[in-house]
């Protein structure tokens, strides 16, 4: 602490105007290594510079108990104090014993820390947060970054409109040469949009990392994703050819010339599914096929199985749009799309492996409604400690 925050501190303290975080940060203070030499130097200023030395205690007796807070084990040794700074350290003593006994300064102290605790415990949805990682290394908390903000960076512009979502614009025709890549990262309980340079949209969910190039090249758009996205795919022309998008995901390549799909690569399942237009999937195995709009591939990681199955996309899209949205979906499956978006855990208590679920509730409800409508299959029962959910039969 330095001299001017101790002054400050003390003066309010003789005003009556401390707040309880502030008597928390005296209280640390005096259980530091330095408050001997500040404390002294602090004290002497500040009775120069105030000229008041009455406080109405006895100023040895409570320096003396200040010290046996502070080392209460170790033997205090006389200190030859003169008179002012005996004076002006029973300012900062007083406010040490009214901490440890005052019980309502106790109390709001304790009241505080309780709300505190509370606020950092709440269950709450998630949103738009996520870390932007530039070519440098360099990292922009995107949460943090008001809307309606351009960043200009070295050959392209990043502007966050008023929906929080992020566009890129090239200042710089060089920078297709530069291979410069940015990427997203989405914490749990987070998601971004972002608009890539060629107009193509992404939508990002939590848990999940994202990495593009700020210029495509002329034969090819390549990202790579983990976790899951939603892609809007932009057509693109040049010199009456078009330049495919390739969405690469572990062990699979994606290929598209202007479509949507969404792909959820969280387990070791790759799912990739089409909403419009065709795409092309290829694996290390040669295994892999076409896609058309209302089909589903899986490709299961460690067996090597590839399959493809229709779908109805409205259950795997609904996260975009801000909700949740089941089809005989088995619990556990759920409970991983909860423990995404809330930021929690979950902890079973018994064998869930064969109760499904079914029901589109918003993503922005209160985990305790989102929780309440699950239980009303009959068949689960749900106890919340802190940041932990637990599963019950």
């Amino acid at each position: 602490m330095k001299k001017e925050e101790l002054k400050g501190l003390i003066q309010k303290y003789k005003d009556n105007q401390l707040t309880a975080a502030e008597l928390q940060r005296l209280k640390e203070f005096f259980h530091t290594q330095e408050f001997d030499s500040v404390f002294d130097q602090t004290t002497e200023e500040l009775f120069l510079e105030r000229g008041d030395s009455t406080v109405g205690v006895n100023s040895e007796q409570i320096y003396d108990n200040i010290s046996r807070e502070i080392h209460p084990h170790k033997k205090q040794p006389y200190r030859l104090r003169n008179w002012l700074y005996i004076s002006t350290a029973s300012v900062a003593a007083a406010i040490l014993l009214s901490f440890y006994l005052n019980p309502s300064i106790l109390s709001k102290s304790t009241e505080e820390a309780a709300l505190a605790k509370q606020e950092q415990m709440a269950i709450l949805p998630g949103g738009a947060k996520a870390k932007l990682v530039l070519e440098d290394g360099k990292i922009v908390d995107l949460a943090n970054l008001s809307t309606d903000t351009t960043l200009q960076l070295a050959g392209y512009k990043i502007y966050k409109n008023a929906k929080g979502e992020l566009t890129y614009t090239l200042t710089d025709a060089k920078i297709a040469s530069t291979g410069l890549y940015n990427t997203i990262v989405t914490p749990k309980g987070g998601e971004y949009n972002l608009q890539l340079p060629d107009g193509s949209k992404i939508f990002v969910n939590a848990s999940s990392t994202i990495r593009y190039p700020l210029q495509f090249d002329k034969a090819k758009r390549e990202v790579e994703l983990d976790g899951e996205a939603y892609f809007e795919v932009k057509q693109m022309i040049q010199n009456n050819n078009s330049i495919p998008f390739i969405v690469k995901t572990r062990e699979q390549t994606l290929k598209v010339l202007g479509t949507s799909f969404n792909i959820n690569s969280y387990s070791d399942r790759i799912e990739t599914t089409l909403v419009e237009g065709k795409v092309q999937l290829s694996y290390p195995n040669k295994k892999g096929g076409l896609l058309t709009p209302n089909q589903q591939s899986r490709y299961h990681s460690s067996q090597g199985a590839f399959e493809i199955k229709d779908v109805d996309p409205f259950y795997t899209i609904a996260w975009k749009d801000g909700n949740f949205a089941f089809e005989n979906t088995s619990l556990s499956t759920v409970m991983k799309d909860l423990e995404r978006w809330y930021d929690v855990e979950i902890e079973y208590r018994g064998n869930f492996s064969k109760i499904r679920f079914s029901g589109t509730i918003s993503k922005y409800e209160s985990i305790d409604k989102v929780l309440r409508a699950i239980e009303l299959t009959g068949s689960v029962k749900f106890k919340i400690q802190e940041r932990r959910i637990i599963v019950m039969s």
